[in-house]
């Protein structure tokens, strides 16, 4: 599956979680979030559209992080039971720190453009 576009990134995440539309609807607003946050930590320019291999893995689990953490800052919960209505909160074994902290490996694996001078005095 390519995940070359911001919309491609969001798709892959509606796929593997089952987010409330509330969320799921905003999903590409917050996988453009992460990329520009991808983006400013490595002083790279990212296209939303032309996204390289080697950064879709810290914006995917930045993108799946903040999807989370959204979803449990509004009181979703694992369960809402409603007299015979039931519904569960199905977004897996991983917590939002976990996508955190595997999106941070992979931005430190990608690294910074530093750029050094001298100074002569």
């Amino acid at each position: 599956m390519s995940l070359s576009t911001i919309g491609s990134i969001a798709n892959h995440i509606a796929k593997n979680f089952e987010f409330p539309t509330g969320i799921s609807g905003n999903l590409v607003e917050i996988v453009d979030a992460s990329r520009i946050n991808v983006q400013n930590f490595t002083g790279d320019t990212i296209g939303s559209d032309s996204i390289s291999e080697k950064y879709q893995h810290a914006i995917l689990w930045h993108a799946q992080a903040d999807a989370i953490d959204l979803l449990n800052s509004q009181s979703w919960g694992d369960k809402i039971k409603l007299d015979t209505l039931e519904v569960e909160n199905k977004v897996g074994q991983m917590s939002a720190q976990q996508f955190r902290d595997m999106a941070d490996r992979a931005l430190n694996n990608l690294g910074r453009n530093v750029s050094f001078g001298k100074t002569l005095v």
